[in-house]
């Protein structure tokens, strides 16, 4: 089926607000319009997609697929729009990246800054997400590149290697571990833990860790950030397993100490990937090649 635009963003207004006439007024089309472009996409779809009731609408399961598709759809094309816009501003493109929280925290920002003043009029979109969100994002063509946990099902894509690091172990100052260097899996299972949020690459290897051992992981708290683990360890909250380079800054600025951690798991490694690199634009294939160049490590 075909659909033009304006009959997407109404679709889209009026599946968020449950009402036709909502959506009508939301995209400022008169309310006999709207009921039609609505009836000419079902009739395209030769599917109800919406139920209607005394109340308003509803999404069919057909509906909440092509609402889906819909999203994905006008994502694309206000992104086209804006790097449209940029062109006629002088500048030669626009790349959106989305890279996991250890990525940003350790290795983009130095490269996207070389990078930008290589080129100055290029513009990149660098969007946090957790691993398996970057892959659905990337697979969509909602980011041109992502940066992922090497462990992270990426099936469709193409992955290049891009960076390792190392996790290490935060405690405060006051700690019982605090005078020590090194810890291992099992001792470290034994304290409360502060953890970054559910469905990140970091919270599954450390639940991998912990159904290896077969011992349970003490989750005393859940935080957003690498740097809200560091402030609650700090406090004396639980203890913390991050990238060694995130802990680095941290260290200077918090009473924390640091050791390292004796665990196979502790090592790991990152991959750029893209859905094909051959049809990347060429503001997008030159990131990915300062990113994969070893002398911008």
């Amino acid at each position: 089926m075909s659909a033009d635009l304006r009959s997407l963003r109404l679709f889209v207004a009026v599946a968020e607000h449950g009402s036709i006439s909502e959506g009508a007024k939301r995209c400022h089309i008169a309310l006999a319009a709207a009921s039609k472009r609505i009836s000419d996409l079902e009739a395209r779809a030769r599917l109800p997609l919406l139920v209607r009731h005394a109340r308003g609408v509803a999404l069919t399961s057909a509906g909440h697929g092509f609402l889906l598709h819909a999203r994905a759809v006008l994502s694309a094309m206000d992104r086209l729009n804006a790097e449209l816009d940029d062109f006629q501003h002088g500048v030669s493109g626009v790349v959106s990246i989305t890279a996991n929280a250890s990525a940003i925290a350790q290795f983009l920002p130095d490269q996207i800054g070389s990078f930008l003043k290589l080129h100055p009029v290029l513009k990149i979109d660098l969007q946090e997400r957790a691993s398996t969100d970057i892959v659905k994002a990337v697979s969509a063509g909602l980011a041109d590149i992502g940066v992922i946990e090497g462990h992270t099902p990426a099936q469709g894509l193409e992955c290049l290697p891009y960076r390792s690091d190392e996790l290490a172990v935060v405690v405060g100052c006051d700690h019982p571990l605090a005078r020590r260097k090194r810890i291992g899996t099992l001792e470290l299972l034994r304290h409360d833990h502060i953890v970054v949020r559910e469905g990140t690459a970091l919270h599954r290897v450390l639940l991998a860790a912990a159904q290896e051992a077969q011992a349970p992981l003490k989750v005393r708290m859940q935080v957003g950030s690498f740097d809200m683990v560091c402030r609650m360890v700090e406090q004396g909250v639980g203890i913390g397993v991050l990238p060694f380079a995130a802990i680095l800054p941290q260290l200077q600025v918090l009473r924390l100490r640091c050791l390292r951690l004796d665990a196979p798991w502790a090592s790991r490694r990152h991959l750029l990937c893209v859905r094909r690199e051959q049809d990347l634009t060429a503001a997008a294939r030159s990131v990915l090649e300062h990113l994969l160049r070893p002398d911008n490590a």
